[in-house]
């Protein structure tokens, strides 16, 4: 009776979370992903930590129209910029490469959409963990240094604080 007591005590006191509407992310780290001979695979997950304070992070499929359209600025709620190190600086820069079919070349997007966090229109503070998996090796240069930075965007295009992950060789060889 008394162990039940104090649990519901514990429950009761429970303070609510309470975040920002605007989207908070922190960098987790950067995790490489090897092949089954050990050799780096040229992709690597990306995780990092974010709260919202009306849990509206995310967008469904059906989120394909005005301001979430394929031809829309907001239509990845995840903008990653890519960063090489030059000279030891890292600059923000496109990845490009020749397009076979179109006989052109193209950029790389590492841009992204993720699903709804919580399933309904409910408005509550969320936190939680994303992991990207992602390319980071350029098939032109296969021993960069990169970097890349990251911020995300609720359903309202409130934009997250911008996170940067630490430096990134993508010529692991063991």
């Amino acid at each position: 009776m008394a162990t039940l007591m104090m649990l519901m005590m514990m429950v009761s006191c429970r303070q609510e979370v309470e975040y920002p509407i605007e989207p908070h992310i922190t960098y987790n780290g950067f995790t490489y992903i090897f092949n089954a001979d050990s050799t780096f695979s040229g992709e690597g997950i990306l995780s990092f930590s974010y709260t919202d304070g009306d849990g509206d992070l995310g967008l469904d499929d059906a989120d394909s129209i005005y301001p979430f359209g394929p031809n829309d600025p907001h239509y990845y709620n995840m903008v990653v910029d890519y960063f090489k190190s030059v000279n030891g600086q890292f600059v923000k820069m496109p990845l490009v490469f020749w397009n076979q079919q179109t006989q052109q070349y193209d950029t790389v997007s590492f841009d992204s959409r993720f699903k709804r966090l919580i399933s309904n229109d409910e408005v509550k503070p969320i936190s939680g963990t994303i992991e990207y998996k992602m390319q980071v090796q350029n098939p032109f240069s296969p021993t960069d240094t990169v970097k890349f930075e990251v911020r995300i965007l609720d359903r309202a295009l409130h934009e997250s604080n911008a996170i940067q992950t630490d430096p990134i060789y993508t010529g692991i060889h063991f």
